[in-house]
């Protein structure tokens, strides 16, 4: 690895599964843990208050947060941006991962959903303020995200 980078340089591809050595990485897949968490929590909300059942919480048709498979890739982009395992992967996975989170962010926002909630339960629900929450937490990866890919690509 070249010293003359500094601490912002990619470290060496080992392979390894340990976290990355560079915060920005690090931030980014915390903040991705940190966001399927909130989905697997937002799945047990909609089951515990009736809005979905267990078949279908962290499913394609959920209606109260990302289906759960989507959510593990989410994680693999991640792990991979920040990790930046092979030279191109990380880039990659970075810059795919930021607009993900964007589509996300609008679907998130503007399906309907969110505003069948607030109309039915009010701004102060379960649902609502999580929903909120897992919105931010979203805009916070894809920031990350984007982050990585620009320092990624600096390195290049």
């Amino acid at each position: 690895m070249d010293r003359s980078l500094g601490a912002d340089a990619p470290r060496a591809r080992n392979g390894s599964l340990a976290l990355p050595r560079e915060p920005l990485g690090r931030a980014l897949l915390l903040a991705m843990v940190t966001l399927l968490a909130c989905d697997v929590v937002g799945g047990l909300i909609a089951v515990v208050s009736g809005v979905d059942t267990w078949d279908h919480a962290w499913g394609f048709d959920t209606t109260s947060t990302v289906p759960l498979p989507v959510g593990v890739v989410q994680l693999v982009l991640a792990w991979l941006a920040a990790r930046d395992v092979r030279p191109p992967i990380g880039l990659i996975s970075a810059v795919l991962l930021s607009p993900f989170c964007l589509a996300s962010l609008l679907f998130g926002s503007l399906d309907g959903d969110l505003k069948g909630n607030i109309a039915s339960a009010g701004w102060f629900s379960w649902g609502v303020v999580w929903a909120f929450a897992l919105l931010a937490v979203t805009a916070v990866v894809g920031v990350l995200a984007a982050a990585q890919a620009k320092r990624l690509r600096r390195h290049r």
